[in-house]
């Protein structure tokens, strides 16, 4: 008696697909584009803008790290770490969906970049690589001296929680001339620039440049390089009041800024002096009484790592050109390679060898669209034994 063919298994329903792919990790999460392509109803799940939220929260909200700008002599170029990149692109990592020579980058956040123009620095422009959208501002009229120096920060103005899918943005934007430093925050909600902020003299003439690559955001503060690396500028975005802050050491302008600690609610330095990676956070003692009123802050050295038995690379001409916020990621250069640190496991990932890069502007996104591309992070490559330097307590 011949056997009856076995029916086949019953399809997955689509909340039950959902769940599984959502358990992709961010570091595996090519699979996604891969699994679009599985049959039309896993690919309508997976570009849906619900799965994108769902995948968010599932992964406690930190985007994977896609790649990072870099500004060269031709323009604002991007350089992809992930398995799958969404930006339409040619072989040398042109923006095709940008004029790539007229815009300078000057900051990404929130899956937003912030550009200005490099024909005429009066103008800022921010888009939303993703989504498409873009917008462009002037910047006030008392920033557009030809002899002013600025710099600027674009981020996130809904609250806490929020999927960065067309939410309303903020630009924070500080600029020095004759000594003083003078700010101004951009609404997009209200499309115009609120009140300056209260000039501050930063008691000598002649400082007055402040350091392009990207500062750091920490809770309502927006922090930059100023002064050729002797200061710290920090902008009160909720008081509107802009302060200075030294900065611990002598390291000149071969430091970043990043947020510190497990919560990011610290400022961080990290800076490079005689082959060693020197990391710092900002500390807050507060008094004995009830209400722990802040009544002093000071940096705190938390380690000191030798980069040449990190990298096994000669270091003495390594520079630190950016911080991925979120993954703490550090970028570093040593002649033509850049590698990237991951912080807490001393995990190291060489990204090029062949090109020379003097900042990085990391660029993180959760995206997964029907195009295929489901968003990644660059699989780090674990150190030997006797080289994985753990950098505790960062």
């Amino acid at each position: 008696m011949a056997a009856h063919p076995r029916a086949p298994p019953p399809e997955l329903i689509g909340d039950a697909v959902a769940q599984i792919l959502v358990r992709i990790p961010p570091d595996e999460s090519a699979h996604l584009a891969r699994a679009s392509l599985v049959c039309k109803l896993w690919r309508r799940i997976i570009s849906d803008p619900g799965f994108t939220r769902l995948y968010r929260e599932f992964h406690h909200r930190t985007p994977p790290l896609l790649g990072f700008l870099h500004n060269t002599e031709r323009g604002s170029l991007f350089f992809p770490t992930a398995a799958a990149c969404p930006f339409p692109r040619s072989p040398c990592g042109r923006w095709r969906d940008l004029d790539y020579r007229r815009w300078w980058a000057l900051d990404c956040r929130h899956g937003r970049v912030l550009f200005q123009d490099a024909a005429d620095t009066r103008k800022l422009i921010v888009w939303d690589p993703i989504g498409g959208g873009q917008e462009e501002l002037d910047k006030p009229h008392h920033f557009q001296h030809t002899m002013m120096c600025t710099a600027a920060k674009v981020l996130c103005a809904a609250a806490a929680g929020c999927d960065h899918v067309g939410c309303p943005f903020l630009v924070a934007l500080v600029g020095i001339y004759g000594g003083s430093a003078h700010g101004c925050v951009y609404s997009s909600e209200a499309r115009a620039w609120g009140e300056p902020a209260v000039s501050l003299h930063l008691g000598t003439a002649g400082r007055r440049i402040l350091n392009l690559r990207r500062g750091a955001l920490v809770g309502d503060d927006a922090y930059f390089i100023a002064c050729d690396g002797d200061a710290i500028l920090k902008y009160d975005l909720r008081r509107n009041r802009l302060s200075a802050i030294n900065p611990p050491g002598r390291h000149g302008t071969n430091i970043i800024l990043m947020p510190a600690g497990d919560d990011g609610a610290s400022l961080g330095l990290a800076g490079i002096k005689d082959t060693k990676l020197h990391l710092w956070s900002r500390k807050q003692v507060d008094d004995e009484g009830t209400r722990r009123v802040a009544v002093a802050r000071w940096w705190v050295q938390c380690r000191v790592v030798e980069l040449e038995r990190l990298l096994h690379v000669d270091c003495r001409r390594a520079m630190v050109i950016g911080f991925a916020e979120g993954v703490g990621v550090l970028f570093v250069r040593v002649d033509a390679s850049t590698f990237m640190i991951e912080l807490k496991s001393g995990q190291v990932s060489k990204v090029s060898d062949s090109g020379v890069f003097y900042s990085a502007l990391p660029f993180m996104s959760f995206h997964a669209s029907a195009a295929g591309f489901a968003s990644s992070t660059v699989s780090a490559s674990p150190l030997p034994a006797e080289g994985n330097i753990l950098l505790e307590s960062w």
